[in-house]
C-alpha cells in the first residue's frame, strides 16, 4: 500500500513540473546546441533463424454458374413519312425464244427391198393439253432370194393429256397398227426333199398372216398434289385383233388405285384390277383375272428403303396369294447399294403376246394363263461414272409357253404353243461405260439356267442374252457414229422324231451414222448383220442376212 501512494505522489509531481520546464525552456531558447548528436550506443538489429514455408499458388475455382439475360423488348410501331417514288417504264430487251418445231419426219429405203418411215407431231403452246400424234412404217421383199420371205409393219395413233383447273387430269390412246408375215419356212425343210421333187411354191397370199389390232386406253388421275397427299387414278384399256384363219381376241382391263403418303416419303398403295380377255376361233375361250395389291413402303434413316405387300388374284376357280417384298440399302453413299426381294404375278398368254414374240405361231391355239413367283437380290451403284447393276435370281415358273413345230399336210411350218412348268435360275448384269469424252458404251448380259418340268428343254427360250452398243459423237463434226452387237445362245428346239436339237447361235453386228447438216435437216445410214449371220430365230425360220438402209431424217 505504501509503494502504490509513493508512486502515485510521484507521477503528479512530474505532471505539475512538465508544464514548467516547458516554459522555461522557451523562455531561454539561446542556450540550445542545435547541431550536437550524442551517441549512447550502436543500434545493431539482428533476425533469428527461421524455417522456410513453401506455399503453391492455387487458382480460384472456376465459376460454373450460367447466367442468361433476357431482354424484353415492346414492340413499337415507328411512322415514318415519305414522299412516293416516281415509277417510270423502262424499255427491257427480251431475247427471242428458239422456235420451237413440232414435226418430226425420219425416212429411208435400202435393201431387200426395204422401206423406213417414221413420223410425228406434237400439238405445242395449248394451255394445259398435251397431244401427239404419230406413225411409223417398216417393210422388207426378200423374195428374189427366198419365195415369200417378206414382212411389214405399220402403226398410227395418237396420244394425249389435259389439265383441267380443278386439279384433276385425263390422258388416253388410241392405235391401230397392222402386222404382216409370211410363213417362207417350207424353202428350208427339215429333211432334204429327193432332187426329183419339184420345190414347193405359194402364192403369197397362201402364206400370208396379219394380225390387226385396235386398241385405246384412258385414265384419270390427280394432276396436281391434293390436300391429303392422297394420290388417285383409275383408268381403262380396251384392244381388238383378229387374225387368219377367222380369229378375234378381245380384251378390256380396268384399273382402280390409290397411294397415300405418309410423312411425305412413305407411300401407302392399294390397287384393284379387273382383266378380261376373250378369244374365240372355232370355240370361245375366257381369261379373267381379278388382283388387289395392297403395298407399304418405308424409308427408314434416310438409307434404308422396305416395302411389304401381297398380292391376291383370282382366275376361274383358283385363289392365289402372291408376295410382293422388297427391300434396298445405301452401303456406300454414292457408289454401292444392295436390294432384294420376292414378287410374284400371273401373267395372260394371250393372242396378242404370243404372236408379239412368234409371229409364225399357229392361230387355232389355247390361251392359258402363266404363274411366276421370283427371289432375287443384287447391287448397283456408280464408280468413276460407271453406273452397273447385277442381280441374281431364282423363279418357279407354271405354265411357261414353249414352242414346237407343227408339220401340217402342206409342209408349211408353224408352232404349237406347249405349256409347261419349270424353275430358272439367271445372272443378269447392265452396265453404262462413258469411258472418254465424247464415247458411251453400254451393255447388258443374261444367263439363265432352265429346268423343266416335263419337256426336256424350253423350246424356243434363249438361255444366254448379251447386247452391247456405243455411241461415239465426233467433237468437231455434227456427226454421230453408233454400232450395237447381239450375242445369243442357239436356241433348242423339238426335232421331227420327238428328240431336242439346236439352232445356230446368233452373232450380229450393225453400224449406222447419223449426221445433221442443218437445224432442220440431216442424213443417215445404217448397215445390220454386218457379219451375214443367217441365225434361225424359230427353226426354218432364218433371218434375212446383211442389210443396210439409207434416209434422212427432218424437223419442221
Amino acid at each position: 500500500m505504501p509503494s502504490i501512494l509513493l508512486r502515485f505522489f510521484v507521477g503528479l509531481c512530474l505532471l505539475l513540473l512538465c508544464p514548467a520546464a516547458a516554459l522555461l525552456a522557451q523562455d531561454n531558447p539561446p542556450n540550445l546546441e542545435d547541431n550536437s548528436v550524442t551517441v549512447v550506443t550502436n543500434f545493431e538489429a539482428r533476425l533469428t533463424d527461421a524455417e522456410r514455408v513453401l506455399v503453391n499458388p492455387v487458382p480460384p475455382p472456376a465459376d460454373t454458374v450460367s447466367r442468361r439475360q433476357t431482354y424484353t423488348i415492346l414492340p413499337r410501331p415507328l411512322e415514318i413519312e415519305y414522299p412516293a417514288p416516281t415509277i417510270r417504264p423502262r424499255a427491257v430487251q427480251r431475247t427471242q425464244p428458239e422456235p420451237i418445231k413440232n414435226g418430226y419426219a425420219k425416212i429411208g429405203l435400202g435393201l431387200p427391198n426395204a422401206l423406213y418411215g417414221d413420223l410425228s407431231y406434237d400439238l405445242t403452246g395449248q394451255d394445259n393439253l398435251d397431244l401427239g400424234l404419230f406413225a411409223n412404217h417398216y417393210s422388207f421383199n426378200n423374195d428374189k432370194k427366198v419365195e415369200n420371205q417378206r414382212a411389214s409393219d405399220t402403226k398410227i395413233g395418237a396420244r394425249g393429256n389435259y389439265l383441267f383447273e380443278q386439279g384433276f387430269a385425263v390422258k388416253g390412246g388410241l392405235s391401230y397398227d397392222t402386222r404382216s408375215r409370211y410363213y417362207y419356212g417350207y424353202n428350208f425343210p427339215e429333211v432334204a426333199r429327193d432332187s426329183t421333187e419339184e420345190p414347193l411354191t405359194f402364192d403369197p397370199d397362201d402364206v400370208r398372216q396379219r394380225f390387226n389390232t385396235f386398241a385405246l386406253d384412258a385414265q384419270i388421275y390427280n394432276g396436281t398434289r391434293t390436300e391429303g397427299d392422297i394420290d388417285y387414278r383409275a383408268g381403262i384399256a380396251l384392244y381388238l385383233m383378229d387374225a387368219n384363219p377367222s380369229v378375234r381376241e378381245t380384251g378390256f382391263d380396268i384399273t382402280v388405285g390409290g397411294t397415300k403418303w405418309i410423312n411425305g416419303t412413305n407411300p401407302l398403295d392399294v390397287e384393284f384390277r379387273a382383266d378380261f380377255t376373250s378369244f374365240k376361233d372355232t370355240s370361245s375361250q375366257n381369261l379373267n383375272v381379278f388382283s388387289l395389291s395392297p403395298s407399304y413402303t418405308v424409308l427408314v434413316a434416310d438409307f434404308i428403303k422396305l416395302k411389304a405387300g401381297v398380292r391376291l388374284v383370282g382366275q376361274e376357280d383358283d385363289f392365289d396369294v402372291f408376295p410382293n417384298v422388297t427391300a434396298s440399302a445405301v452401303i456406300v453413299d454414292g457408289l454401292l447399294s444392295a436390294f432384294a426381294g420376292v414378287e410374284g404375278n400371273v401373267v395372260k398368254n394371250t393372242l396378242r403376246s404370243l404372236s408379239d414374240y412368234n409371229p409364225w405361231i399357229n392361230t387355232r391355239l389355247r390361251v392359258r394363263n402363266s404363274e411366276a413367283t421370283r427371289f432375287y437380290g443384287g447391287v448397283e451403284g456408280t464408280f468413276r461414272r460407271i453406273a452397273y447393276r447385277a442381280e441374281a435370281g431364282y423363279k418357279y415358273l407354271d405354265n411357261l409357253a414353249l414352242y414346237v413345230t407343227q408339220r401340217d399336210g402342206d409342209d408349211i411350218p408353224m408352232f404349237d404353243v406347249l405349256y409347261d412348268d419349270g424353275s430358272q435360275v439367271y445372272l443378269q448384269a447392265t452396265a453404262t461405260l462413258p469411258l472418254v469424252e465424247n464415247l458411251d458404251l453400254s451393255g447388258t448380259f443374261v444367263q439363265r439356267f432352265y429346268s423343266m418340268e416335263d419337256e426336256a428343254k424350253p423350246y424356243h427360250l434363249p438361255s444366254l442374252s448379251l447386247n452391247a452398243a456405243g455411241i461415239y459423237t465426233l467433237p468437231t463434226l455434227p456427226l454421230q457414229l453408233r454400232a450395237d452387237l447381239f450375242i445369243e445362245n442357239g436356241l433348242p428346239y423339238q426335232t421331227a422324231e420327238g428328240g431336242t436339237d439346236h439352232l445356230n447361235a446368233l452373232l450380229d453386228l450393225s453400224l449406222s451414222a447419223e449426221y445433221t447438216i442443218t437445224d432442220a435437216f440431216g442424213a443417215w445410214v445404217r448397215v445390220n448383220n454386218l457379219l451375214n449371220n443367217k441365225r434361225e430365230r424359230f427353226f426354218q425360220y432364218p433371218t434375212i442376212g446383211t442389210n443396210f438402209m439409207v434416209g434422212a431424217t427432218a424437223s419442221f
